[in-house]
């Protein structure tokens, strides 16, 4: 089993019996609000199938996504950060995140992504990682930014959400630019 560790982080593999503590994060209106594919209300029962395709996915390497645990509390569970696809074929993978509300401000998603950004170009070789985010949430934006991604473009109107039509934006770093596009920022 692969856990991830950062200063203040630990990133672990998902598991079934962690489902209660993700129910409890995932289900809040401002995850919904600021993420692309979490609908509210979230169904419970959505969350076990979500889990075992995450399971899988890692399994197989297809996706690598990490439950973010602080070491301060590391039985608390406080969100979600990795690649939720990966191409092996094109050397490339999408990054993810979210954070629970209640810790929101404290630098855990830029900690978390720059980890997994780390992992991505040195242990899975990819050549290029991209992010995305919804146009009105610049505070996601500024996570990608300084885990050292930059800014590709705006997609007008790409989802349709809760009635209304979201631009999004995306974001992307290179592996011949890791590690020289990092905010001095400490988070």
């Amino acid at each position: 089993m692969t856990i991830l560790e950062t200063e203040r982080l630990w990133l672990k593999p998902y598991q079934a019996d962690m489902a209660d503590s993700v129910y409890a994060v995932i289900q809040k209106r401002e995850i919904a609000d600021t993420m692309l594919m979490v609908p509210h209300p979230y169904p419970r029962k959505q969350l076990d199938g979500w889990l075992d395709y995450v399971q899988k996915s890692f399994d197989i390497g297809h996706a690598f996504e990490y439950a973010v645990f602080t070491k301060d509390q590391p039985a608390r569970y406080i969100g979600n950060c990795g690649l939720v696809a990966v191409s092996k074929t094109h050397h490339s993978g999408e990054i993810g995140y979210f954070i629970d509300p209640a810790e929101w401000g404290q630098g855990y998603a830029t900690e978390a992504c720059r980890r997994v950004l780390e992992q991505a170009f040195t242990e899975h070789d990819l050549n290029r990682v991209f992010g995305r985010c919804l146009a009105r949430n610049p505070a996601s934006r500024r996570v990608l930014e300084k885990a050292g991604m930059a800014f590709e473009g705006r997609f007008e109107q790409e989802f349709f959400m809760d009635g209304a039509y979201e631009d999004i934006e995306y974001l992307a770093l290179l592996k011949q630019d890791y590690g020289t596009t990092q905010q001095d920022t400490p988070f």
